[in-house]
């Protein structure tokens, strides 16, 4: 939670500095000059968001975080396996429980928008 309030926080400074910045090394405004202060200025403050987050966070925490993170990157690793082969077979299966899911999903909530 104090990840979010200093990011959010320290966006308006990271913000304001980095277009005195731009002015003292007389970079011409325009679209450009406002795109890149916005990036370095969110870049930034999501930056030290993050660092303050990984300092108040309990070690439980870092843990499943850490967990969810490696289950993210073999999930996105055999997704990208399978756009490169979909016509193996643990793809398909993977496709059609997809597919089922999403139905099972869909049905639910036509079955609550009927209802009220």
């Amino acid at each position: 939670m104090w990840g979010l309030i200093t990011g959010v926080v320290s966006y308006f400074p990271f913000a304001w500095y980095s277009h005195r910045y731009l002015d003292d090394h007389g970079m011409p405004p325009g679209f450009s000059r406002r795109l890149l202060v916005f990036i370095v200025a969110s870049v930034l403050s999501t930056g030290l968001g993050y660092g303050v987050s990984r300092l108040t966070s309990s070690p439980q925490h870092l843990q499943a975080e850490s967990q969810m993170q490696k289950k993210t990157m073999q999930l996105l690793g055999s997704t990208l396996h399978c756009v490169n082969e979909p016509s193996n077979p643990q793809c398909q299966q993977n496709a059609a429980e997809a597919h089922q899911l999403l139905q099972q999903m869909l049905s639910t909530e036509t079955g609550k928008q009927r209802q009220g």
